[in-house]
């Protein structure tokens, strides 16, 4: 199923975390983190967890792509794809 980042975001309640943002933009964890390090991608820290408004990340989107936003690319959830990796060596 292909949504738009716009829409995906838009539905979530709440912040996000890093494997939120990991699987809606479908790019690495530490890219994320240096995005958020550096300022590229809005943030906010509570404690020293890192965690993101999904409207403050859909004003960056729209900022960056314009009208033309990218469609969801999923990506498997981490332990699902351990555990298909487990399933096939065994």
């Amino acid at each position: 199923m292909s949504l738009n980042l716009v829409e995906e975001l838009e539905a979530r309640r709440g912040t996000l975390k890093i494997v939120d943002l990991t699987r809606i933009l479908g790019i690495d964890d530490k890219h994320i983190y240096r995005m958020a390090a550096r300022g590229l991608l809005p943030s906010f820290h509570v404690g020293a967890s890192v965690r993101f408004d999904p409207q403050e990340v859909v004003k960056w989107l729209r900022a960056k792509y314009g009208p033309e936003i990218p469609a969801v690319r999923r990506l498997p959830r981490p332990h699902r794809l351990r555990d298909r990796q487990i399933r096939a060596a065994a």
